[in-house]
């Protein structure tokens, strides 16, 4: 048996995942063994059929972690977050996970994790980070709004921005393997979802 299941919305969110489970050091965690599975109507498959292919996996590991985003999940004008966990959590009890689950949505989307960790970013991208931070300040004022309101409401946006129309490349789960590399946990931590499934792990796989 395996320690982990993770179901995750799409391959961005998988490489992301993958590059930080890889560093259980960083984590504050054992080592561990994991499997990630995509699902292939992505954040809305999430919602409608995550808990039951948990379900179907039952027996084959310890612990299972589903995380999808809040935006594009179809239930974004719906719920909140918080009754769509309430819901999926409970559907998971009822499938005997009860205790060895961890349900996050992330607020809007995958992408404000990367701006907790902006050096990784500009690690990355090769720039420094006050270049980044002009970058970010000539978009927000292009849009009428803050930097802040842009990472906190628009991250996907702001990263497409960053990569398309200044750096001029296409946007991979390579891009979200390699930031999560090199990005830091510490600096992650001050985001509330990220902070949510790092504490799962460490109550589930505690280091020695």
């Amino acid at each position: 048996m395996k320690d982990l299941l993770i179901h995750a919305a799409d391959a961005d969110a998988e490489a992301f995942l993958r590059s930080l489970l890889n560093r259980p050091e960083a984590l504050a965690i054992r080592p561990i063994s994991f499997d990630i599975h995509r699902h292939p109507q992505r954040d809305a498959g999430m919602v409608q059929s995550g808990a039951e292919l948990a379900r179907m996996n039952k027996g084959r590991y310890q612990k299972v972690l589903l995380l999808w985003d809040h935006h594009g999940s179809g239930r974004e004008r719906r719920q909140t977050p918080e009754q769509v966990v309430d819901e999926i959590s409970r559907k998971l009890d009822s499938f005997t996970w009860s205790e060895n689950h961890k349900v996050e949505i992330l607020v809007p989307e995958l992408e404000q994790w990367l701006w907790f960790c902006e050096s990784a970013v500009a690690a990355h991208c090769g720039v420094t980070v006050n270049r980044i931070t002009e970058w970010q300040q000539d978009y927000a004022t292009k849009l009428g709004r803050t930097v802040g309101e842009l990472k906190q409401n628009f991250p996907k946006e702001l990263f497409e921005h960053l990569m398309r129309e200044r750096l001029r490349q296409t946007i991979s789960p390579r891009n979200f393997q390699q930031i999560g590399e090199r990005a830091s946990v510490r600096s992650l931590l001050h985001c509330k979802s990220f902070k949510a499934v790092v504490m799962a792990l460490q109550s589930w796989f505690p280091k020695p």
